[in-house]
């Protein structure tokens, strides 16, 4: 088993790094590679879909989300009827999908790259002035897009939205992560054993989500 300190992973992600997170056993099994949104190319879009093919996500915090005016999608298809409830036990972490207004499509290397770059800056601003970063947000994004954007419901649920913005926190930078799930050449996730080997070639960390929670 590949195994790095912890402390070693939350100073890759400092630095703009990936790091590869696995949310355990008991939940959905899943490996995701999460950076920071600020650090993300077109190159490394490129990179992350052919080699790791999941759901490009773009995480902050519920509170920011909320205050830029998006709210949580199962909340609105409860209200119609339908279920909302994922098969490990969680609602879903979406709150919206968006993309930048000067994207071309909003589905090219980087269109996605520029969407999320942009939507990190609006999350700094927020930071320090909510009503700047909610005008900034409604100007320069629409919707529906192609990045799907998640909040954050830290201490009430544990899947890698979370553990993503528990690693950001650690790791003193703004919460605003960019996650994708290794699927590799599976028609299912890519099993954690394989994971590991992958994450020692290419030398990135891998943490668990125990090993996360123990920041909290």
């Amino acid at each position: 088993m590949f195994t790095v300190s912890l402390e070693t992973a939350i100073q890759a992600f400092r630095r703009g790094g990936l790091v590869m997170l696995y949310d355990g056993d008991d939940r959905e099994a899943e490996v995701d590679f999460v950076i920071r949104a600020d650090a993300v190319t077109p190159p490394l879009v490129r990179w992350l879909r052919k080699n790791a093919g999941g759901l490009l996500c773009f995480a902050t915090t519920r509170e920011i989300g909320e205050a830029l005016g998006l709210t949580f999608l199962s909340d609105m298809y409860r209200k119609l009827g339908f279920l909302t409830k994922a098969p490990y036990g969680d609602e879903p972490a979406f709150i919206g999908y968006v993309n930048h207004v000067k994207t071309r499509t909003g589905v090219r290397d980087v269109d996605k790259a520029l969407t999320v770059r942009e939507l990190a800056r609006v999350v700094e601003l927020a930071l320090r002035d909510i009503e700047a970063a909610r005008e900034e947000f409604r100007r320069n994004f629409y919707m529906p897009g192609h990045v799907a954007v998640l909040g954050a419901r830290i201490g009430t649920r544990w899947g890698h939205t979370e553990l993503s913005l528990i690693l950001a926190k650690a790791a003193g930078v703004p919460p605003a992560v960019v996650m994708i799930e290794a699927l590799g050449d599976h028609l299912e996730a890519m099993p954690l054993e394989e994971a590991e080997k992958l994450a020692e070639s290419l030398g990135i960390p891998i943490v668990t989500s125990k090993e996360i929670k123990s920041l909290i």
